[in-house]
């Protein structure tokens, strides 16, 4: 751009104000607005073009300054969209780049500065020798693992940026009267970064590395010197940046006093009332800055006000850039985020003052549902020529749901915020890794593994898959024992050992041993090692495509840095360590995706705008975003050093907020119930609705088409109860004592069980049940009748090796070793007074039998069966838990007892003969007196005003088990689902019986018929 060609300035005003002080010859600042409502690089692209006349090679002569490499992007596509084919862009320099010093080439060279200004350290590298200062300078009584000693180092480096970024020196830190009133960590906190601090600087003074905000803050003062000197030719615009750090803030005044320097600002309130504006200046209570500062930072013009005031420059200043149109819609924003001590003036203001016809709201019930809304209303926006559609969001998962649901329609969207390294395949799989070494290898860990998508992705993969399924059938249930070697011994354990799957199994074992080898060694040699099993798993795919590259980025970094800090990592804390270190990588798409849509996170927003902005995720805690408490320097040090406040980061995220609301046609949505439960609405959006009471327009036909998307189209009827009816050959099946139970309750289960074959599919990594407890038992129960001769003191023993091996779970030892052995040792006391007290002897334990009722053969297996001083039977069944009651007792759906001593008088059961009069439950649960165990007699199979008889027992059982083959094995009684629910007492098959979709309606069918 030529002196020829420079855009004519508005008209000056007098009493123009800056830091060469008030006065009629001072000199003229260069300082435009572009206001709410105008896309911040469309307009800047305009004026630039327009500046350059006839001749559009003159653009290349300009710089452009830029707030980061993202707004480079923006601002290139904003040129592409306002000019013609073969334009020569303007240069440009994001400020916030750490080698500014290369981006700005002959305006640095040679670099005019005080001191050498030295590469700055690397990120990783920083983190690292964070990390070691803060072991080393840990309170003595203080335990942090590596995975907290990270996470206050990166804290650390968060704050000695804010203190290089607001030029705060350390001699200023120091000179602090720390209050006796501070509470006692924070005084140990700013103790420890006492000591912390200097040792920081020496260590970068000895190895010749500067800070990252130092470095910057070096070049920008050098970059501020040069233009001082009116040593750049070149016009220089300074766009959109609107930091408050003290050295953007000095070099932006020096481009508004430079001739051919100009600087264009986003959204200032030009019409905002000078005593609202001078409301915006923060004060403290006393002088020395302790007191507590107004709320005035969570306004959206309050950084702006800030960084005016660094600039020296008075908001009177300040002309609308000419290409830039004023909106009256930002009066109507301007009193939206008003303090709240002016709200009250809401009263009063005129209808036109409280009204956004173009924008309309969305309120649904979880966030996929508002996923699905949004990309129905930015499918429709696509219908119309060349209209562009923005999706602003904070919020990560939002936005990668929208771009899920665009792509049924083949919209293919780019989140421009990125996404999480941790959330790639690589990512996931590299924690998945992570994961099985600190669970020792559990079941679901080798699973998560195994069906990774990069697992041998190759021609071998649908192998690999078939491999899969059977060990994903084979490993569920309660785990038995830890590491790799425990899914071997639960595949050579399974009824029907599988050679093939055994073969491919060792294979991958031996491919995942040295991960087993990991646990508590150096966390660099815990790296290395998966790295070594990661590309042998994937074939390398792992560290290929845009996020695999990252992944070997960010890998590389850390290998090569000094990890002895960490030491050795245990492996509970490993999952946590490598999240601190790898959480902070983001992946961001390539080029490629629909050029009329983006998804924007708040900071890729901030200077660029589109013709329907749908802003989303506005709930608290997402829009704003609640900033984490420094846990180095209290709040009231923080305001003494003027540092920013949690509240800062509302005000930035409000102006984010009233930039979008500028837009064309706008529509505001959130979601009322989140992943982690029910959501409160952003204040953003309760202040909106509260000024705009009922004008602002709710978007019903939206949520409509939204539901509408996935409906059927025909509507589909309820399911109904089922009531399957097999044919006589499907019935004949053989019965066991305890499936009379479930065939009299729940029919349908019985049928899906027994007649389909359908098996009860356990949870992987299962935590112990009944079932879990009640084999456990038995088969210490039955080692103690055939190997100890029922020994008291051997029972106990059992139990307590059993549980107490090394490859146990420690979570099983803990919770159920003390239960267990409590109750057995029950039994072996009860076991011996019986024999003392009453002459009884144990007969038979874990003995099978079979009879024949109506000709289908009955299978069982007795717990316990003594031989009382009478001679008569007692038939005892073990329980965990509690036994059958009284009244499932008499309705005949508790009838196991009563034939196994069936069985036992038919001679059924090898080794014992004899009439079955006694019958006991015996419940190793605690009882009344919360001790364990206790005796349960079955005293009733007759209504109570009949004294029951015991001999009536085993006839009762029998008869009700005759009634249940003869209507259902024998017969054609339908297998109606819960035809009891009341005894009804497991729902392992409700999900096939779709028990949700008819439990309740059948009544009212039932009714109408």
């Amino acid at each position: 751009m030529t002196s020829a060609t420079q855009p004519q300035l508005p008209p000056q005003k007098l009493g123009w104000r800056n830091i060469m002080g008030d006065n009629a010859s001072a000199p003229r600042v260069h300082v435009f607005n572009v206001p709410l409502g105008n896309d911040l690089c469309d307009v800047t692209a305009q004026w630039v073009l327009q500046s350059a006349g006839a001749d559009p090679l003159t653009i290349s002569n300009n710089i452009l300054l830029l707030p980061n490499n993202r707004a480079i992007k923006a601002m290139t596509e904003a040129f592409v969209r306002q000019a013609a084919p073969g334009m020569l862009l303007p240069r440009m320099v994001a400020v916030g780049d750490m080698q500014l010093d290369e981006a700005l080439g002959p305006m640095l060279d040679p670099i005019d500065t005080d001191i050498e200004i030295w590469p700055a350290i690397g990120s990783f590298d920083r983190l690292m020798l964070l990390a070691r200062l803060v072991n080393n300078n840990k309170p003595r009584d203080a335990a942090l693992s590596p995975a907290e000693v990270l996470r206050l180092a990166r804290k650390l480096a968060d704050l000695i940026d804010e203190l290089e970024v607001d030029l705060v020196d350390f001699t200023q830190i120091q000179d602090i009267a720390i209050d006796a009133d501070l509470a006692g960590h924070w005084q140990s906190a700013y103790g420890r970064l006492l000591q912390i601090l200097p040792a920081y600087h020496a260590a970068l003074t000895a190895r010749k590395l500067m800070g990252p905000a130092e470095r910057r803050n070096h070049l920008l003062a050098a970059l501020e010197r040069r233009l001082a000197e009116n040593m750049v030719e070149s016009p220089i615009i300074a766009v959109g940046i609107n930091t408050s750090a003290k050295a953007v803030a000095r070099v932006l005044r020096r481009v508004a006093l430079m001739p051919n320097g100009y600087v264009i600002l986003p959204g200032v309130d030009l019409a905002l009332s000078d005593e609202r504006w001078d409301d915006l200046s923060p004060s403290t209570d006393d002088a020395q800055g302790f007191g507590r500062r107004r709320n005035v930072e969570v306004h959206p013009q309050f950084h702006l006000k800030h960084l005016l005031e660094l600039m020296g420059i008075d908001r009177s200043e300040i002309d609308v850039l000419p290409t830039a149109q004023p909106e009256q819609k930002g009066a109507v924003i301007s009193e939206i985020f008003r303090l709240p001590e002016h709200s009250v003036q809401w009263q009063g203001l005129p209808a036109l003052r409280k009204t956004l016809p173009h924008a309309k709201w969305l309120e649904t019930e979880d966030i996929a549902q508002e996923a699905k809304a949004i990309a129905v209303r930015i499918r429709g926006a696509l219908e119309v020529t060349q209209k562009r559609t923005a999706l602003i969001t904070p919020d990560r998962e939002l936005a990668v749901r929208v771009a899920g649901q665009l792509r049924r329609w083949g919209i293919q969207v780019d989140d421009s915020a990125g996404i999480p390294l941790l959330q790639t395949p690589p990512g996931t799989l590299a924690l998945a890794l992570v994961d099985a070494i600190s669970s020792s290898f559990s079941a679901s860990t080798i699973l998560a593994i195994a069906k990774h998508p990069l697992a041998f992705a190759g021609a071998e993969r649908l192998a690999w898959l078939d491999h899969v399924r059977e060990l994903d059938l084979t490993v569920r249930g309660t785990p038995n024992g830890r590491g790799l070697s425990a899914i071997t011994t639960r595949l050579q354990a399974a009824r029907k050992p599988n050679e093939k799957l055994m073969a491919w199994w060792s294979e991958v074992a031996m491919l995942l041993a040295p991960l087993e080898r990991a646990d508590s060694r150096p966390f660099d040699d815990v790296l290395a090692t998966l790295r070594d099993v990661a590309t042998s798993l994937t074939d390398g795919a792992i560290w290929r495509g845009a996020s695999g590259r990252e992944l070997a980025r960010i890998w590389e970094e850390v290998t090569l840095g000094d990890l002895t800090i960490l030491g050795r990592v245990e492996a509970t804390g490993l999952v946590a360590t490598f999240k601190e270190i790898f959480s902070s990588a983001v992946v961001r798409p390539p080029y490629g995706g629909h050029p009329r849509v983006a998804i924007y996170g708040l900071i890729e927003a901030r200077l660029q705008q589109a013709d329907l902005v749908i802003c989303s995720g506005l709930n608290e805690g997402t829009w704003p975003q609640i900033s984490q408490p420094d846990p180095w320097l209290a709040p009231a040090i923080r305001r003494h050093l003027k540092l920013p406040t949690l509240d800062r980061n509302i005000g930035l995220s409000a102006h984010d907020l009233a930039m979008a609301l500028g837009a064309q046609e706008v529509l505001l949505t959130r979601a009322r119930r989140g992943r982690g439960g029910p959501n409160v609405a952003s204040r953003f959006l309760l202040r909106i609705k509260a000024l705009t009471a009922e004008t602002l327009e709710a978007d019903e036909a939206l949520l409509l088409w939204a539901n509408a998307l996935d409906r059927p189209a025909e509507s589909v009827p309820f399911a109904t109860r089922p009531v399957p009816m097999p044919d006589a050959e499907q019935r004949l099946v053989s019965l066991s004592v305890t499936d009379f139970d479930q065939l009299k309750s729940d029919p349908y289960s019985f049928y899906a069980k027994r007649i389909l074959g359908l098996p009860v599919l356990e949870k992987v990594d299962a935590e112990p049940g009944y079932a879990w407890r009640g084999s456990l038992v038995h088969d210490i129960l039955e080692k103690w009748f055939t190997q100890d001769a029922c020994a008291v003191d051997m029972l106990a023993k059992r139990a307590d090796d059993l549980l107490a091996q090394e490859a146990t779970d420690p979570l099983l030892r803990a919770l159920w070793q003390p239960r267990i052995a409590a109750g057995l040792r029950w039994v072996a006391d009860e076991t011996k007074r019986l024999m003392t007290e009453e002459g009884r002897v144990v007969s038979v334990a874990e003995q099978p039998g079979t009879v024949n009722i109506k000709g289908i053969v009955v299978r069982g297996r007795v717990d316990r069966i003594d031989r009382a001083a009478d001679g008569d039977l007692v038939i005892i069944d073990y329980k965990t838990g509690m036994p059958p009651s009284t009244k499932q007792i008499n309705a005949g759906f508790a009838l196991q007892l009563g034939l196994i001593g069936y069985m036992a008088e038919e001679l059924a059961i090898k080794g014992v003969s004899g009439a079955a009069s006694h019958f006991e439950y015996w419940s190793l649960a605690k009882n009344k007196a919360k001790n364990f165990g206790s005796i349960a007699i079955p005293t009733s199979t007759r209504p109570a005003d009949k004294k029951p008889k015991r001999e009536d027992f085993i006839a009762f059982a029998v008869a009700q088990a005759e009634v249940a083959i003869s209507n259902w094995i024998l017969g054609n009684t339908p297998f109606t689902a819960k035809l009891h629910p009341e005894f009804a007492l497991y729902g392992d098959y409700d999900q096939l019986m779709r028990l949700q979709e008819w439990n309740g309606r059948q009544a009212i069918v039932e009714d109408a018929t």
